[in-house]
């Protein structure tokens, strides 16, 4: 019950805290990038994750290679959806880094897909540059929007080994401690 009540504490003030900062970052979007997240995304992050299944989904790296929800089917996983001009994302992905320093070892896998991004970007140049050891996955537009309806960035789900998703949250904090309690329990389901 504890377990529940931090999972829906995380995942609402998260969503709320973040309601301005979604909107500065919303508003540096071009309008045709807004636009078409709008009319794709229709829920939540809090009501897909009352979904509690993952949806399947699959994507190319920035090489070409297929990597799909398949490829992570029984291993507790972190979804970190981003785009390379998303400060917040910058801001958050060191602390996703270390969660997955940590307990990679102990099966956690930690995956970005790159969404919203202009021509030429190079999401997976960036995260090198950046000193991430997690892969990012490219042009995730529509599996971010259709499939987990995602309404900006960034947002993370933590998904256990069941495929169940257990938060959702838009939370840019690389060091809020709710962060690694919610992976300890990922690595005990």
């Amino acid at each position: 019950m504890l377990f529940m009540s931090l999972v829906l504490l995380l995942t609402l003030s998260t969503l709320t805290a973040r309601a301005t900062e979604t909107a500065r970052v919303t508003e540096t979007a071009r309008p045709t990038e807004t636009a078409r997240a709008s009319k794709t995304a229709q829920k939540s992050p809090v009501q897909q994750a009352a979904l509690k299944m993952a949806p399947s989904w699959s994507l190319l790296d920035a090489e070409g290679n297929l990597v799909s929800s398949k490829d992570f089917a029984g291993k507790p996983l972190i979804i970190h959806f981003w785009a390379t001009w998303c400060p917040y994302c910058k801001k958050l992905q060191p602390g996703l880094d270390r969660l997955f320093e940590k307990y990679q070892d102990q099966g956690l896998q930690v995956i970005a897909i790159s969404l919203l991004e202009e021509e030429g970007a190079k999401p997976q140049e960036l995260l090198t540059a950046r000193g991430m050891s997690f892969k990012t996955l490219v042009d995730g537009d529509s599996v971010a929007m259709e499939k987990f309806f995602v309404r900006g960035t960034p947002t993370t789900f933590f998904i256990n080994a069941k495929g169940q998703v257990v938060v959702a949250t838009r939370l840019s904090d690389p060091n809020d401690p709710r962060l690694e309690q919610v992976v300890k329990s990922l690595m005990v389901n």
